[in-house]
């Protein structure tokens, strides 16, 4: 027998299989999935010694991407399967990550996708599977120019919201949603953003006296989607090298960091140089915007309903040289202040229909009866920040969705009830094809 063909999977399949696994578990006939994020379960799968740079980037690659496509590759699939609910879990899901080594990454062969794969059905569904199995993966190397045409994804003379779902590898329910509240040709936007890759966003420290110098050699880097002072944005992978720049030392110097440009972007959309302080970042989560506002200058204390989150801030202050920053376990719903702080930043927990490309395994986690839980969190959340700001303090609300019942209209919400608040600065969702993710942001001022 060929040990080739018993050893199982090589190791960058065999890690993304077994994240994708704890991120989209095998279905148990509920309705909700109840799996791990992503990030956390590729963090633990890849903690192991001596594992090959290269099988951590491919791993890292397969686990990403196939969340973000396997809506439109487990459709391409049932094309080419006679029964596909007849197919086990397991050896459909071998078949789908090996379909995506296919059709998107090119430098992998075709014959060594199929093999793996072959492999490894056997493996888990014996020697009949695996034929089948080198069959439909032939099948598709062989028709990869079919799958661009629209008529491919509806040979049931499916409605647009179907067709956007299939190919677009969104749940139909979101995709519905954005068509009404945006109109198809955002929509088509917002979807293609989604399945592709986020840029590397990188801040660059401009507490650092060198951070102008550094911003100015890394925006001579050729690909780059943003550059505006301290915030950059590069396709992922991107060699910092050829600006002089050593990516790890750049970071465990603490001149850059990394955070989602998007992320960056809307705290300066929003005005932050003229918040005044201190200001109290009230979901600041692992204090990626804690860390900003401290960079840029402000009196910024800190607080979460998770002290685990916050744990790690003492070390980036340290890592970053900034001084310390106050931050405690806190809940944003019942927030109580002997001096009330000027203003109250409220990044909020939302559904993340912004930046599911960042996250794409929320996609499939998210569930529409959710939207009305977040909105009475954010409600109440609002509420409590309102009744905490001095007159004239500012409260500054932030999420990265796309639904206006979380955003504009949460705004509309509480201005309703408060006839004081005055709204100064909004940001409202738009298409960005640059970056690929979008937040919302509005500034409210509590009047005298």
């Amino acid at each position: 027998m060929n040990a080739a063909r018993t050893a199982g999977p090589p190791p960058a399949r065999r890690l993304a299989l077994a994240v994708l696994a704890r991120v989209l578990p095998e279905p148990t006939g509920e309705d909700r999935i109840a799996g791990q994020d992503v990030q956390a379960a590729l963090d633990t799968a890849l903690a192991v010694p001596d594992l090959d740079p290269r099988d951590r980037g491919l791993a890292t690659e397969l686990v990403y991407g196939y969340l973000r496509l396997c809506g439109r590759i487990d459709f391409l699939l049932s094309r080419f399967l006679s029964k596909p609910n007849a197919v086990p879990f397991k050896a459909r899901r071998i078949l789908g990550l090996a379909a995506y080594e296919i059709l998107f990454c090119s430098r992998v062969p075709v014959y060594a996708s199929v093999d793996w794969a072959v492999s490894a059905v056997r493996r888990v569904s014996g020697k009949g599977l695996s034929g089948m199995a080198n069959a439909v993966l032939r099948r598709i190397a062989a028709a990869t120019g079919t799958f661009d045409d629209p008529n491919f994804y509806c040979p049931d003379n499916c409605d647009e919201a179907v067709y956007l779902s299939r190919y677009y590898s969104c749940p139909e329910w979101i995709v519905a949603q954005w068509l009404r509240d945006f109109g198809p040709t955002d929509t088509r936007i917002f979807l293609e953003g989604q399945i592709e890759a986020a840029p590397l966003g990188l801040r660059i420290n401009r507490s650092k006296p060198e951070a102008r110098a550094l911003f100015d050699a890394l925006s001579k880097l050729p690909g780059l989607r943003l550059a505006e002072f301290p915030t950059l944005a590069v396709p992922a992978g991107t060699d910092l090298a050829p600006a002089g720049v050593h990516l790890g030392e750049a970071l465990a110097s603490g001149l850059l960091s990394r955070q989602s440009a998007a992320a960056q972007q809307i705290l300066y959309r929003l005005g932050l140089a003229d918040w005044p302080e201190p200001i109290f970042d009230a979901c600041a989560g692992r204090g990626g915007k804690t860390l900003l506002l401290a960079e840029a200058g402000k009196a910024v204390y800190a607080g979460d309903m998770h002290a685990s989150k916050l744990s790690g801030l003492r070390g980036e202050t340290t890592r970053l040289g900034l001084p310390p920053i106050a931050a405690f376990r806190a809940s944003a719903t019942r927030m109580a202040f002997k001096t009330p702080p000027a203003t109250i930043l409220l990044d909020a927990p939302c559904s993340g229909l912004g930046v599911l490309s960042r996250r794409p395994d929320a996609k499939w986690r998210r569930r529409p009866e959710d939207l009305a839980g977040l909105t009475r969190l954010q409600g109440a959340m609002l509420e409590a920040a309102y009744a905490n700001l001095a007159p004239g303090g500012r409260l500054v609300y932030v999420t990265c969705t796309l639904n206006p019942a979380e955003n504009e209209k949460a705004v509309d919400r509480l201005g309703s009830r408060h006839r004081g608040l005055v709204l100064e600065n909004e940001a409202p969702v738009a298409p960005d094809p640059v970056l690929g993710e979008v937040f919302y942001g509005a500034v409210l001022r509590k009047s005298g």
